[in-house]
């Protein structure tokens, strides 16, 4: 890879993860220039082991010590009755020094910039941020960074970077999510563990089939595992991300062993130094770093949406399995092991792990035994060798020719990333020695200094004087600390002695003090903000008085012509997709439109996710809404930007992951008339942001969804595209998605993006009154992927029911009914 210095006078930052104590000391090793780890439960890792607040002192003091900087991750939806509690460990890593708190929700994004000014507030990829007016929004209510979405390319960064006045982030390696981050709610509806709130279970990872109008897709097809992503890495092709202006190059793998923050942080170090510097790394440097990251964890390598792959799934596994090692020729079974022959496509070691892939999926064992061509016994063999392994007879006992295997465990590279030394801050070191003078030793820093006057007097060498050498290489002696001498100077004047202790001392002692200097630099005082305390959006209490007391039916549908169905059966309000909004203005419609917007209330539904592009081509629909009169549903930052700055009224979708009041009030703020609560909320949660929102009425009401089929996910990769090309699917075909609990979860394509929905539909007809109880403003029908019948029927049924009348839905369309999270939560 060339370098290029003329776009990188500072490299970009290297920021690693840390799940626990040993992976931070793993980033230490790796030179990583920042490390991002969580604390308790809010944030957005929760199975890693993380950090409590007992831990902040020690652990930002350890990062700051080796001039490394701390970010905290609050990067969940936080709800009403938890915001104190994550304001009080704020608080408390604010007066440690922490460097920045990444943040999902907007609500206490805005606390937090009001409570602590000078706090660097970095908006998480979870709020799904993706074109310039996404972050030009959040950059105004108080983010100096943005971590944008995966799904961008590399000319849409640089297009942001250039465009926008605040640091943007992205990821470069790691784990994918198949979702757009923030916008996956798979784990939470089929295992109760929310992917937003942090405890995802993975469900991407699993085995599914698929069924198109009613017939299995054979698994050649699509592959075991069609939604589960490959990992993601850019080495090969960093220098096209570093030339967007990036600030930072972040790493994911919280979950991950200590090791591999190592190798991660050290290899993207390396190459974007190279690559800023003036040192060409080859290819075969960066295929080398590329291999021993594979063997630290690998489900195939994908260059990521960011480097123009468009197909980053990875269907055949959906574990880690390691850098290919070779195929079995042959296979010999004892009484309690088993021999395999094969040729090797990279070194192995005794004791090395290896993964094989049999039939009954991946088996592993460690490498007992090694043999050569010849039948001798050997600790380590070489690539292009023939060699017999002995493994264990369990796994054994599966395998057969022909299989594959591959190189899980190198134990080298383990040991020698064990080994690596935690890389120290760079000082500078001065020692004077006069005789009949005490001894002085200064220590600096880049920003500190500070300077031991020893009592010792120095003396007049009685035999041979005291060299230069011995002085400096006393003073380099640095490794019990926390820092690296780059340089040491010494000053003698006359024939000096010494005794080595006395500098041995006077070096730990300077070094305490500069240390001292710099942890205390960082310290700040504790504020003890109250939410109580809060000043909301809105403190009118006369607001507060013309409040609606009942609720509306609004109603979600897929075109116009349910749109006047619904209108018949007693919607209030009908939110139409803005890609059928023209049929409204067509001869057939239009005299049927004009009487119909001047009772009922029209939303038009902004698509799920737009890019740059799609926004600005969005700039001509929204100026013909806002000239009918009608209001926008925007599920993206950059399209409440959008609304914002052309005076729209707009519907915030619960997409946007609302869980408390603080989060509606900000949307208020910024001209939003109505939030949609999330479905992830419970009865007595939705309640606790209801009581707490400071405006309400007609111009500030809250929403939840009572009716419908919840959406799981939206990805940018095209699942269907496959089915297509074979011919096995076509427009308006049923297509599903099937577990091995054979639960059915239909599967949409909107250009070329899929949308996965859940196998049940939420259906809260008996409990009408419970939204009612929850002070709900209006309660929502999403009838989106119903036909003419069914949205009769059910926009009737809770018609009647709001209407104090009894009523049943008939029509059940084959599908198992739910009430969500509504009487439990996440």
């Amino acid at each position: 890879m060339k370098n290029d210095n003329t776009v990188c006078n500072t490299p970009p930052e290297i920021l690693a993860p840390a799940g626990d104590v040993d992976a931070l000391i793993g980033a230490i090793k790796g030179g990583a220039d920042a490390v991002y780890f969580g604390v308790t439960d809010l944030n957005a890792r929760k199975g890693a082991k993380n950090f409590s607040v007992d831990d902040l002192e020690e652990t930002i003091d350890l990062l700051h010590s080796h001039g490394i900087k701390a970010f905290l991750a609050l990067n969940i939806p936080v709800k009403q009755n938890e915001l104190q509690h994550a304001l009080d460990v704020v608080d408390k890593a604010y007066s440690l020094g922490i460097d920045a708190i990444i943040l999902q929700d907007l609500g206490l994004l805005s606390i937090l910039h009001r409570s602590y000014p000078d706090l660097a507030l970095h908006a998480s990829t979870q709020m799904t941020i993706h074109t310039i007016e996404g972050v030009n929004f959040i950059a105004n209510a108080g983010a100096v960074r943005v971590i944008v979405s995966r799904e961008l390319e590399v000319r849409e960064i640089e297009d942001i970077v250039k465009n926008s006045d605040v640091e943007i982030e992205i990821f470069v390696h790691g784990a994918l999510c198949y979702s757009y981050s923030g916008k996956c709610l798979f784990s939470s509806f089929i295992n109760d563990r929310s992917a937003n709130r942090g405890a995802c279970a993975q469900p991407c990872r699993r085995p599914y089939v698929f069924v198109v109008n009613g017939r299995s897709v054979n698994e050649k097809i699509t592959g075991r595992f069609p939604i589960s992503c490959a990992e993601l890495c850019t080495l090969s092709e960093i220098g096209d991300i570093v030339k967007t202006g990036v600030k930072s190059l972040k790493i994911e793998g919280r979950m991950k062993r200590p090791e591999y923050v190592t190798e991660s942080s050290q290899a993207y170090k390396q190459v974007v130094e190279a690559f800023c510097g003036s040192k060409e790394l080859s290819e075969d440097e960066i295929k080398g770093f590329e291999k021993d990251l594979a063997q630290l964890f690998y489900r195939g390598f994908t260059k990521g949406f960011v480097l123009g792959d468009r197909d980053v799934a990875h269907p055949k596994y959906s574990s880690s399995y390691g850098v290919f090692l070779g195929k079995i020729t042959n296979v010999k079974d004892f009484k309690y092991n088993t021999s395999i022959t094969l040729t090797l496509d990279e070194d192995i070691r005794l004791k090395d792990g290896v993964g094989i892939h049999t039939k009954a999926g991946v088996l592993g064992s460690a490498v007992n035994k090694l043999f050569d061509a010849d039948g001798e016994e050997i600790k380590e063999a070489n690539k292009g060798d023939t060699v017999t392994l002995e493994i264990s007879s369990k796994t054994g006992k599966a395998v057969s020719v022909g299989n594959e295997v591959y190189l899980t465990t190198d134990q080298r590279l383990l040991e020698r990333l064990q080994r690596t030394r935690k890389q120290g801050l760079p000082v500078s070191i001065e020692v004077d020695a006069s005789v009949d003078e005490v001894l002085k030793v200064r220590i600096s820093s880049t920003s500190f200094s500070a300077e031991f006057v020893d009592d010792f007097v120095v003396q007049k060498a009685q035999k041979a004087p005291m060299s230069k050498e011995k002085i400096v290489e006393a003073m380099e002696k640095l490794g019990d600390t926390s820092f690296e001498a780059k340089d040491v100077d010494v000053n003698i004047n006359g024939d000096i002695f010494i005794p080595m202790g006395v500098l041995t001392n006077a070096r730990r002692q300077a070094a305490d003090m500069l240390l001292e200097k710099i942890l205390a630099s960082y310290r700040r005082e504790e504020k003890h903000p109250k939410l109580s305390d809060m000043t909301h959006f809105c403190d009118d209490k006369a607001a507060v008085g013309s409040e609606i007391t009942i609720p509306l039916l609004s109603v979600e549908v897929k075109n116009s012509g349910a749109l006047f169905d619904a209108v018949e059966c007693g919607a209030d309000i009908v939110y139409l997709p803005i890609s059928k909004f023209s049929e409204l203005l067509s001869e057939e419609y239009a005299e049927m439109f004009r009487d119909v917007k001047e009772t009922v209330e029209i939303v038009v539904l902004a698509p799920r996710i737009s890019h740059e592009a799609e926004l600005n081509a969005l700039v001509p629909m929204f100026e013909t809404v806002k000239e009918e009169g009608l209001r926008i549903a925007c599920y993206t930052l950059g399209q409440v930007e959008l609304a914002r700055k052309m005076s729209i009224p707009f519907v915030v979708q619960k997409e946007f992951n609302t869980f408390n009041s603080y989060t509606s009030d900000e949307f208020y703020r910024a001209g939003a008339f109505r939030v949609t609560l999330s479905s992830e909320l419970n009865m007595d949660e939705m309640k606790d942001v209801a009581d707490d929102i400071s405006c309400r009425g007609k111009s500030h009401q809250l929403e939840a969804v009572a009716h419908g089929r919840e959406l799981m996910l939206i990805t940018e990769h095209d699942l269907l595209k496959p089915l297509i090309d074979n011919g096995i699917t076509i427009e308006g075909s049923e297509v599903l998605l099937v577990d091995s609990k054979s639960d059915e979860y239909p599967v949409k394509r909107v250009g070329e993006r899929t949308l996965i929905y859940d196998s049940m539909v939420i259906e809260m007809l008996d409990h009408v009154d419970k939204f009612e109880e929850c002070r709900i403003d209006v309660i929502r029908l999403d009838l989106s992927l119903y036909g003419k019948k069914d949205v009769q029927e059910i926009t009737s049924a809770y018609r009647r029911v709001m209407d104090g009348k009894d009523a049943v839905i008939y029509s059940k369309r084959g599908s198992d009914f739910t009430s969500g999270h509504y009487f439990k939560g996440v």
